[in-house]
């Protein structure tokens, strides 16, 4: 029996004592007591027959002979000497290289030279080409692709790659069961997370829903792990969709995490959050999405005129081609046109803009080409141009409030007002276009109607007061601000700090004080009046005044930064910040996940199981 050391076997366990050895795969554990590894052989062949069990193995070199060899070598045809029968010379060439005679092929040097690498060095490369797989969107059948075996030799000859089974049955479900267990890990030391959802169907038709969970870490930075990219077979009611998302919070542990979700505004999304009892967040953007489509409505006429132009370009290279050429002979960057998505506003306005940047080229093509296209009349680009620029603060806000690695819930009130007071300014000006006037008001309505409710929302409200860059200026008046001041205050003195508690109560009735403690009675009882001493209530709202009273931090400036810090200064606060600025204002990073999806299962990938997705997804966004 091999040793430890060199046996191929320990390629696939891991130790975990005397008596027993772990799977890499399945995780069951195994005896191989007495230093016997024939269980464990028993194991890989029944339960993991895909797994080749010796990739160490090396061939021998090309220009290696056999005993074999040798002899064809030597029995071949030979000019006769002078005197001897050809006959005779056959027999005497077959006699002097019988098998008694033949002499031991020497080794190849590169037998010594390239030796198999180490058990720990092979399973570090096994990781990293699953790696490069998995975030680089290859096919599993990389490994089995010349030019990259090819590759792999020159840069590590020692290595023996694992085939195409192996990296999809074996790396890939132990890479995903060791991710799942650091996130767990992550995950358990957290003290409040906010959740985002949403759902896709791909292009064979499955439906896959995922989750992501947003947090602040230990050292006060924006993390976001994916939980859960799962393949959905049940109908999308709000109960089916609810008990899968308390499935998935049980899995890891964040019951009583939660403090808010974040989908968009799909009735069965809303239900099923409902039905879980967790507070919900409608999509910031996925609102703004809503109300611009419902204020495009009004110049739907000018903008499928813009669409077929756009549509002629996508369609005919030889156009495009005199256009291109058309944009280098005026001076201009060669710019492509842009097609819009029905479901993405913002793709309407790259559309309107980019037609608007090559104007002149667009026109000239089509005087030459098809000028039957040309019905954009001077009054409707005049409206197309000033549209952009109304349309420019909602672009702006979208992009910025989508990010997921820094604070956002803390702006969506201000983004509101700011969209709010912009597009008034359109509504009643008569220098405007009629149909400008039309959008802009519906605009308007639209967003007075769906964000009026946040500045009554309790968490939006608390979030603006904990960001350092905004406190009482980021409320429209004193009273909004006193409001949110006093739900804060009531926050913060339920709030209970170890230390306080750890506290021992003042000792009453001991008689007098002697020595120093004389001395500074009176200084001493003045101080704790003043900073609260141990009440807890008390220290908590002098800690919320000094935070208030500090200067605020700038713009530009991440808050983050500032409360790390100062976490030790305003520890009760600190715990409020993980709570609230943990909250994303967009379901964005799940629209991520799903783009992402798109590159994994393509055309050329559609015969990847579900299972096999949901992990490729699942480590595609969690690995480091």
């Amino acid at each position: 029996m091999l040793s430890k050391k060199r046996s191929s076997i320990w390629n696939h366990f891991t130790i975990v004592d005397q008596k027993y050895a772990k799977c890499s795969y399945c995780s069951n554990k195994i005896s191989y007591g007495g230093g016997s590894s024939g269980n464990l052989l028993r194991h890989m062949k029944t339960k993991h027959i895909t797994v080749p069990l010796d990739r160490t193995a090396r061939h021998h070199s090309s220009n290696t002979m056999t005993e074999h060899d040798h002899i064809e070598e030597h029995n071949i045809d030979e000019p006769s000497t002078s005197g001897m029968p050809a006959s005779n010379t056959s027999t005497q060439i077959l006699t002097s290289v019988t098998p008694t005679n033949i002499r031991p092929v020497q080794s190849s040097i590169t037998s010594y030279v390239q030796k198999p690498l180490s058990i720990t060095k092979s399973k570090k490369i096994d990781s990293q080409i699953a790696k490069l797989i998995i975030k680089h969107y290859h096919p599993f059948s990389l490994v089995e692709e010349k030019e990259f075996k090819n590759l792999i030799q020159m840069l590590a000859p020692g290595y023996v790659l694992p085939s195409r089974k192996t990296v999809s049955n074996s790396l890939l479900p132990q890479l995903y069961e060791s991710t799942v267990d650091t996130i767990k890990i992550k995950l358990k030391n957290v003290t409040a997370v906010c959740l985002t959802t949403d759902a896709w169907t791909s292009i064979n038709n499955d439906s896959y829903v995922a989750i992501t969970a947003h947090y602040i870490d230990d050292d006060t930075k924006m993390s976001s792990i994916l939980i859960g990219c799962q393949h959905f077979t049940a109908r999308h009611t709000g109960v089916e969709m609810s008990s899968l998302r308390i499935e998935q919070v049980n899995k890891w542990g964040l019951v009583n995490k939660i403090t808010m979700i974040v989908s968009d505004n799909a009735a069965n999304m809303v239900a099923a959050v409902r039905l879980c009892q967790w507070r919900h967040f409608p999509c910031f953007a996925h609102s703004i999405n809503l109300i611009v489509q419902s204020g495009l409505e009004e110049v739907k006429p000018i903008l499928s005129k813009v669409k077929a132009i756009v549509e002629y370009f996508k369609r005919s290279s030889h156009a495009l081609s005199r256009l291109n050429d058309i944009q280098k002979q005026c001076g201009y960057s060669v710019l492509k046109l842009k097609q819009d998505c029905p479901t993405r506003w913002n793709s309407t306005y790259d559309m309107v803009d980019r037609l608007l940047k090559i104007k002149e080229p667009i026109l000239s093509t089509l005087a030459i080409i098809n000028n039957d296209l040309n019905t954009i009349t001077f009054d409707e680009w005049n409206v197309l141009k000033v549209l952009c620029q109304l349309l420019k603060i909602f672009y702006d806000v979208t992009n910025e409030i989508s990010s997921e690695n820094y604070v956002s819930i803390s702006k969506v009130t201000i983004f509101s007002r700011a969209m709010v007071n912009y597009a008034s300014g359109y509504t009643n000006n008569r220098t405007m276009p009629t149909e400008i006037c039309s959008v802009a008001k519906i605009l308007t309505e639209k967003l007075h109607s769906r964000f009026d409710q946040l500045e009554t929302n309790e968490v939006v409200m608390q979030s603006i007061l904990l960001d350092p860059r905004f406190k009482k200026q980021g409320f429209p008046n004193n009273d909004k601000y006193q409001s949110a001041y006093q739900s804060l205050s009531r926050k913060v003195q339920n709030l209970p700090i170890g230390q306080d508690a750890q506290e021992p109560e003042t000792t009453v009735g001991i008689g007098p004080l002697s020595g120093p403690e004389t001395i500074w009675k009176d200084f001493d009882t003045r101080v704790t009046a003043v900073s609260g001493g141990s009440n807890v209530t008390v220290a908590g709202i002098l800690e919320l005044d000094r935070y208030i009273a500090e200067p605020l931090l700038k713009r530009t400036e991440d808050p983050l930064v500032w409360w790390n810090e100062r976490k030790l200064v305003y520890p009760k606060l600190y715990q409020l910040v993980c709570r609230r600025l943990c909250v994303v204002a967009t379901s964005v990073p799940c629209e991520r996940i799903f783009s992402k999806a798109g590159m994994v299962l393509t055309e050329r990938r559609s015969r990847l199981t579900t299972d096999k997705v949901e992990k490729l997804l699942f480590l595609n966004h969690n690995l480091d």
